[in-house]
């Protein structure tokens, strides 16, 4: 059986609730769910701009919602 994964991202805008690592944060999505989100090396830009409560834009893989990645902060 070949199992398909969705190629299609989904952006949505999540709050930050914390800062627990270099580069992570706890977050939680539009719908509650908690992930954690993550600023890849191109967007370091971000970490001394971001605190808690921000509301950032994401990308998340529709195969793993645990996982987020940093794109924006949100300009809501």
């Amino acid at each position: 059986m070949n199992t398909a994964y969705p190629s299609q991202y989904i952006d949505c805008i999540c709050t930050i609730q914390e800062r627990f690592a270099p580069t992570a944060y706890h977050a939680v999505m539009p719908n509650g769910k908690p992930t954690v989100a993550f600023i890849q090396k191109k967007e370091e830009h971000l970490l001394s701009i971001i605190k808690p409560g921000d509301k950032v834009l994401c990308t998340v893989c529709p195969a793993d919602f645990e996982r987020a990645r940093i794109r924006s902060v949100a300009g809501v």
